[in-house]
């Protein structure tokens, strides 16, 4: 396994972990925001809803939990990629909570 995918692996892990027990229903919010650069970085791109040369990185919450954060350039749409990222959370959680039901709050950009 990748060092990266043993990042992602661990943060979902140690949310599993912080429950006793299997909640009811757990809530997934998935948000996307700029991160100004400043600077020429390699993969910079301008995007216009923040006016700013940016990342765009992508985040899954739980709670008080990060369960995903994954950098990304800003020349995409805001919710590229989140299908892929909550299908290997929710597969995850899913290996230890058989029964917990799950909501996406929102994939909302900030």
């Amino acid at each position: 396994m990748a060092a990266h995918q043993q990042h992602d692996a661990l943060l979902v892990e140690l949310f599993l972990d912080s429950y006793a027990e299997a909640p009811e229903e757990i809530v997934l919010d998935l948000d996307a925001t700029d991160d100004p650069l400043h600077g020429r970085q390699e993969g910079r791109f301008f995007h216009g809803y923040y006016d700013c040369y940016c990342f765009l990185p992508i985040y899954v919450t739980s709670g008080a939990h990060i369960l995903c954060g994954r950098l990304r350039t800003s020349n995409r749409d805001a919710a590229d990629g989140a299908a892929e990222e909550i299908e290997r959370i929710v597969w995850q959680i899913r290996q230890r909570w058989l029964r917990v039901r799950g909501t996406r709050a929102s994939a909302a950009t900030s």
